[in-house]
């Protein structure tokens, strides 16, 4: 059986899933607790990951399973070819009603990936990619930045940490989800990223094949390639960039292997709110117009954009977008957008607002 027929099962697999998820995301409430301490599950983890258990399966009786959601039955050592699975990568942003968490289901085959499908269901967006056959975002070849310059580059992770490790003034965005930030990396949404901490097969196994077949560089944070066949499921962190970029990144990272040895590198949530003590707080924008190409945000006119609102989280205002949205189904050039306001500008700079 090839690489492509695998890769059709899970894509389609994996929108299915998106689709299950999507409907827990707009849910009022879903259930969730600890699996252990600083580590959330909901009941929509557990829902997909038994979606994509019994279609899976089913489909591929002889493929061994890994899930974060399920116990490691081994069943992995003894098939030719196995299922790797993370239901939702990214759940406390999923609990945050943020959409950036992600479906990852990759095809494994000695130690290496060989289909690949990571999909953001709430902005729809599906990347995919099969050894040796390209990687793509919604159908289209993707490929990541050429940056070269660490003091230049846009990173995602958690900008604290960087700081903590006496990093160059970088330009660092947060994602919750692993797996998202290397496909962001890998369509040349950003640079690179770096995580210090330990993560895990499921975090990987699909965005990572995404990333080297987009053409970026992906390993842990000594340089070595990452399998999916050893005894433990846990990496040494992670470093994706382009191919001019990896290997500043590199070099950076093992400068500070000495000071990370000699402190607890795990992600706090001082981490994840920069400075900020308690939850970002986030406007969300719904504003439309004329576009002059339906394939590129790029309006024919900026004096003339329709401003919607500004709603305080993403449920309304995707309520908002999908009623406006409906009202121009008959014209593909007028579309409509949300936009995340992270930060007010105060221009005087004086602390006086109005």
């Amino acid at each position: 059986m090839d690489h492509e027929a695998d890769l059709r099962l899970i894509v389609e697999a994996t929108r299915t899933a998106g689709s299950l998820a999507r409907k827990y995301f707009y849910q009022d409430e879903v259930e969730a607790w600890d699996k252990s301490e600083n580590n959330p599950v909901t009941e929509a983890d557990i829902a997909v990951n038994n979606y994509l258990l019994k279609t899976l399966q089913a489909a591929r009786p002889d493929y061994g399973w890994l899930s974060e959601e399920t116990v490691d039955d081994t069943s992995r050592r003894n098939a030719k070819r196995s299922f790797v699975v993370d239901p939702i990568d990214g759940t406390r942003a999923f609990m945050d009603h943020k959409p950036h968490f992600t479906i990852c289901v990759a095809v494994i085959e000695n130690g290496k990936s060989i289909a690949a499908a990571v999909y953001n269901p709430i902005l729809e967006e599906m990347y995919d990619a099969s050894l040796g056959g390209g990687a793509r975002l919604n159908g289209k070849v993707i490929n990541p930045t050429s940056c070269d310059d660490i003091e230049m580059c846009t990173l995602i992770g958690y900008p604290r940490k960087f700081r903590r490790l006496g990093w160059p003034d970088i330009n660092v965005s947060i994602r919750n989800s692993m797996a998202y930030r290397i496909v962001m990396v890998a369509s040349g949404q950003r640079d690179g990223t770096v995580s210090f901490t330990p993560k895990s097969d499921w975090d990987l196994a699909a965005a990572g094949l995404i990333a080297s077949e987009a053409g970026a560089t992906i390993t842990d944070l000594i340089g070595e390639p990452f399998k999916y066949d050893e005894d433990t499921v846990v990496k040494r962190g992670v470093i994706c960039a382009g191919p001019a970029l990896h290997p500043l990144l590199l070099h950076q990272v093992k400068i500070g292997l000495p000071q990370m040895s000699g402190q607890k590198m795990e992600t706090r949530m001082s981490d994840r709110d920069g400075e900020k003590k308690g939850p970002e707080q986030l406007l969300h924008l719904v504003i439309g117009g004329e576009l002059v190409d339906p394939m590129k945000t790029e309006f024919i006119d900026l004096e003339k954009v329709d401003f919607q609102g500004a709603f305080p989280n993403y449920k309304t205002a995707y309520e908002k977008w999908k009623s406006m949205a409906q009202q121009t189904v008959d014209n593909a050039h007028m579309r409509y957008f949300i936009l995340h306001a992270h930060e007010l500008i105060d221009p005087d700079n004086d602390g006086i607002i109005g």
